[in-house]
């Protein structure tokens, strides 16, 4: 049958915390991006680049049926890295 639910659990609070830690490195990478794009007067959203970005990165889901969702989660995660720069931004 699987994990029951208190091994489930346990396995994504353990997930969750690696997570954390590379959330904070990708916001780290966001933020300097953010300052790159104010000293060289751009943009903060890249319709091109976000679909590049969706496209290539999702070819690592090997389960079709995450495929889309995982898309989302890309989503969500690029629009929360663009609030970020924009809080930066406008400083």
């Amino acid at each position: 049958m699987g994990m029951d639910i208190n091994e489930a659990r346990a396995q994504i609070e353990l997930i969750d915390k690696e997570m954390a830690k590379l959330f904070e490195q990708r916001m780290d990478c966001s933020k300097a991006i953010a300052e790159y794009k104010m000293a060289n007067n751009m943009q903060i959203f890249d319709a091109a680049r976000e679909q590049q970005l969706i496209e290539k990165n999702s070819v690592y889901i090997e389960n079709e049926e995450l495929k889309d969702y995982y898309k989302d989660y890309l989503i969500e995660v690029m629009g929360i890295s663009k609030k970020y720069q924009g809080n930066i931004i406008g400083k």
